[in-house]
C-alpha cells in the first residue's frame, strides 16, 4: 500500500476534528507548560498561556514569546492530540516525512522538521510540542536551534501529561 504524505496530513486533521468537549477551552491545557518552561526553552519574553479552540476545533495552548533565543518573535503551542491513540503514533512515526526519532521524551517521540513539532506518546496520551517563529522577512531561524529548543519543551510538557 502507497501511503502519500497528504493522505496522513487529512487523517492528522480528521483526528482532530474529534475533540473531546472536555478539553475544548480547558484552561487546565495550559498547564502542559509553565511560562518558565517555555522561557527555559526559547529564551524570551513569553506571555501566559491561552487556549485556541479555532483550529478545526483542536484545543491548543499559545504562549507568545518576544525576542526568543532564536532571534525572532513567535510562539510555543501546546497540546494533547486529540483522536490518536498509540497505534496512529506508531503510525505516524513510521510514516511522516523527514520524521526524526527523539530520545528521552515520554514513552517515543518523534521531531518534524516540516511542522518544527515534537510529537510524543506517554500512556495512552499523545501529545505535541510546537515552535512557531516566522520571519516577515523570509529567513527562517536557525533549524538545529529550533529543534533542540522544540526537544526542551516537549521534555517539560512530558512531565504534565
Amino acid at each position: 500500500m502507497n501511503v502519500r504524505p497528504t493522505a496522513v496530513a487529512l487523517a492528522g486533521i480528521g483526528a482532530a476534528c474529534s475533540t473531546s468537549l472536555a478539553l475544548a477551552g480547558s484552561p487546565s491545557l495550559c498547564r502542559l507548560a509553565t511560562v518558565a518552561e517555555v522561557k527555559a526553552a526559547f529564551g524570551g519574553t513569553v506571555g501566559p498561556g491561552r487556549v485556541d479552540s479555532s483550529l478545526l476545533g483542536a484545543p491548543t495552548c499559545h504562549f507568545a514569546i518576544r525576542k526568543s533565543n532564536l532571534g525572532l518573535n513567535g510562539e510555543a503551542v501546546v497540546f494533547i492530540t486529540p483522536g490518536q491513540t498509540p497505534a496512529t503514533f506508531a503510525l505516524a512515526k513510521r510514516i511522516v516525512p523527514g520524521a526524526v526519532p527523539v530520545a528521552g521524551v515520554g514513552t517515543g517521540a518523534f521531531y518534524n522538521p516540516h511542522t518544527t513539532s515534537v510529537e510524543f506518546l506517554k500512556g495512552a496520551a499523545v501529545a505535541s510540542a510546537q515552535a512557531i517563529f516566522l520571519d516577515p522577512g523570509g529567513s527562517p531561524p536557525d533549524p538545529i536551534k529550533t529543534k533542540a529548543d522544540t526537544i526542551a519543551l516537549a521534555k517539560s510538557v512530558a512531565k504534565h501529561v
